[in-house]
């Protein structure tokens, strides 16, 4: 593990510049605000994909369009140049969580991604993997019906899976989230255990 004191706009262009010269060809994204960030970065760095797949971490179910990660990732994706919107595979809108993974399930078949971001949440989560999420029939993924926040439906894939990705970024940013940092250094966080991961990076601007 690896861990960089930065800001957050060093840590996005930081990311974006790598990903545009190494050129993953499996990419893994957080759905959130630094997820939106990034894709903006190479946006303006004129990146353009060639066989390059896009992935979520997880999606908000049960939820009117606005509050769908998918979404809000995919009005981004599509302003990248030549960008093939067949090569971003997410969850589907499903009422059983089962069926929601199953597009998914077979494009990544058996293997890993090359690069992941995930993003700390303020009480200690990464992607959509919670204290009371639940293993789904394919242990790749977990199901939250009642996340903390709004929308409360969440399906994610989990973070044991996630972690095996070759390259893993962790971007906790923020005074809000600086209690789930400590917790997650000190080892009590929910998470901890990715600590110790060679393939695990933490770019953050909490002190600690």
């Amino acid at each position: 593990m690896k861990r960089k004191l930065l800001n957050i706009n060093d840590a996005v262009k930081g990311i974006a510049l790598s990903i545009q010269s190494s050129r993953p060809n499996k990419i893994c994204l957080t759905g959130g605000n630094f997820g939106l960030r990034l894709l903006k970065e190479l946006y303006e760095l004129n990146y353009t994909p060639d066989n390059e797949e896009f992935f979520l971490t997880d999606e908000r179910l049960k939820c009117i369009k606005e509050d769908q990660n998918s979404i809000s990732i995919t009005s981004y994706l599509t302003k990248l140049a030549n960008f093939d919107i067949s090569r971003f595979t997410t969850f589907k809108q499903t009422k059983e969580p089962n069926l929601s993974y199953s597009e998914l399930s077979k494009r990544i078949d058996s293997n890993y991604f090359d690069f992941t971001l995930l993003s700390l949440g303020e009480d200690g989560h990464l992607a959509g993997h919670f204290v009371n999420s639940i293993p789904l029939r394919d242990k790749r993924f977990c199901f939250t019906p009642e996340a903390p926040k709004e929308p409360k439906c969440r399906i994610s894939f989990s973070v044991e899976h996630l972690m095996k990705s070759k390259a893993v970024t962790l971007a906790i940013f923020g005074d809000k989230k600086k209690d789930a940092m400590i917790e997650l250094m000190n080892g009590n966080g929910l998470h901890s255990s990715v600590l110790g991961r060679d393939n695990l990076t933490i770019l953050t601007d909490i002190k600690i």
